[in-house]
C-alpha cells in the first residue's frame, strides 16, 4: 500500500472538573465552509480527520472508507442512557442517530462524495491496524483502488468518568491528563519504489512469536513502539534493531492513539542507508502484538 496523504490530531487534555476541550470547528470550515448542525464530538474527530487527510484533492467515488474506534461515540450514548435510563424518557431522536457506530462515516463520505464501501471497525486497542488489514484486504484483490483509513476516540466530560472507562481511575496519582485524537492514512495500491508504503499489518500472539518473526524480516532502520516496553521486550527489540524509540504519553491513552504512533513513523523518513524499511509495533495492554512495516521500497 502506498500512502498518498496523512494527517493526525493528537490532543491533551487536562483531567478534572474544570477541564475544556479543544475547538474542532476551524479544522473543519478550513475544508468545508457551511456549518455542519448537530454533530456530536465524535463525528467532528471523524469529519475534521478525513477533511484534512484529503485536503481537497479529487478522489474516485469508489474510494473505500474505514474507520476505527475503540469504544465509538461515548458522550452522545452517555446522554442517551441517561435520558432512558435515569430520566425514564425517550432519547433525543438525534441522540439516538447519532449513538450509531457508522453516524462519523454517513457525514465524512456524504461530504466528500463517496459511494463505496464504507465500514466501522473497534478491536480494543488494535482497532486502528484492523482497520488497516481491511483496507489492505480490498486494496489486494483489486476491490478498490484506494482506501481513506481513519481512527478516532474521544474525551466525553466529565473526565473522572473516561477514566473509570480507560480502568485508569484506581491509579495512584491518577493521570493529570488523556488524549483523544483523530489519525488518518490516504492508501493506494501500487508497486511503484516511490514515496512511502505500508506492509499488510502482522498479529504476533505473543513476544516469543514476535521474536521468530522479526528472525525472518530483513533488518529494520527503526523500531517504533507505541507503548513502553518492559525490560523483557527492550531486550528482545535490541537483538533485532540499532535503534528503537517509543511514541507514547504519561497521559490515559485513547483506544486508537498507535494510529497516531503510524502516521508519525510515516511522516519520518525511514531510510538510513542502507536500510530503507521501519517498523511500527504495537499491542494492547497484556497483547498480543501487530507489526506493521514502513518502507521506502514495496512490501
Amino acid at each position: 500500500m502506498r500512502v498518498r496523504a496523512h494527517y493526525s490530531l493528537l490532543n491533551e487534555i487536562e483531567s478534572g472538573p474544570n477541564a475544556t476541550l479543544p475547538a474542532l470547528e476551524p479544522l473543519i470550515a478550513r475544508w468545508h465552509h457551511t456549518r455542519i448542525r448537530r454533530i456530536d464530538r465524535y463525528i467532528q474527530l471523524c469529519v475534521a480527520g478525513g477533511l484534512n487527510c484529503i485536503a481537497g484533492q479529487p478522489l474516485h467515488p469508489q474510494t473505500g472508507v474505514y474507520l476505527a474506534s475503540r469504544v465509538g461515540a461515548v458522550s452522545t450514548s452517555a446522554k442517551t442512557m441517561i435520558q432512558t435510563e435515569q430520566k425514564a424518557e425517550m432519547p433525543k431522536p438525534l441522540h439516538f442517530v447519532n449513538t450509531l457506530g457508522n453516524s462519523a462515516g454517513f457525514y465524512l463520505t456524504q461530504l466528500l462524495g463517496l459511494t463505496g464501501t464504507a465500514v466501522v471497525v473497534s478491536q480494543e486497542w488494535l482497532s486502528f491496524e484492523s482497520a488497516l488489514l481491511h483496507a489492505w484486504l480490498d486494496l489486494q484483490q483489486g476491490r478498490i483502488d484506494c482506501a481513506l483509513v481513519g481512527g478516532f476516540d474521544e474525551v466525553p466530560l466529565p473526565t473522572s468518568h473516561q477514566l473509570e472507562r480507560l480502568d485508569q481511575a484506581h491509579i495512584s496519582p491518577p493521570p493529570t491528563h488523556l488524549t483523544e485524537g483523530t489519525h488518518w492514512l490516504l492508501l493506494e495500491r501500487s508497486t511503484s519504489p516511490s514515496g512511502t508504503n505500508l506492509g499488510a499489518p502482522h498479529w504476533l500472539a505473543d513476544s516469543q512469536e514476535l521474536d521468530q518473526w522479526l528472525q525472518q524480516q530483513k533488518p529494520f532502520a527503526c523500531i517504533q513502539t507505541s507503548f513502553t516496553p518492559d525490560s523483557a521486550e527492550a531486550e528482545l527489540l535490541a537483538r533485532h534493531t540499532d535503534h528503537h524509540q517509543a511514541f507514547t504519553r504519561t497521559a490515559a491513552l485513547h483506544g486508537v492513539f498507535s494510529g497516531a504512533a503510524l502516521v508519525h513513523l510515516v511522516e519520518q523518513s525511514p531510510v538510513r542507508a542502507p536500510i530503507r524499511r521501519a517498523l511500527h509495533l504495537t499491542r494492547g495492554p497484556e497483547g498480543p502484538y501487530c507489526a506493521v512495516i514502513v518502507s521506502l521500497e514495496p512490501v
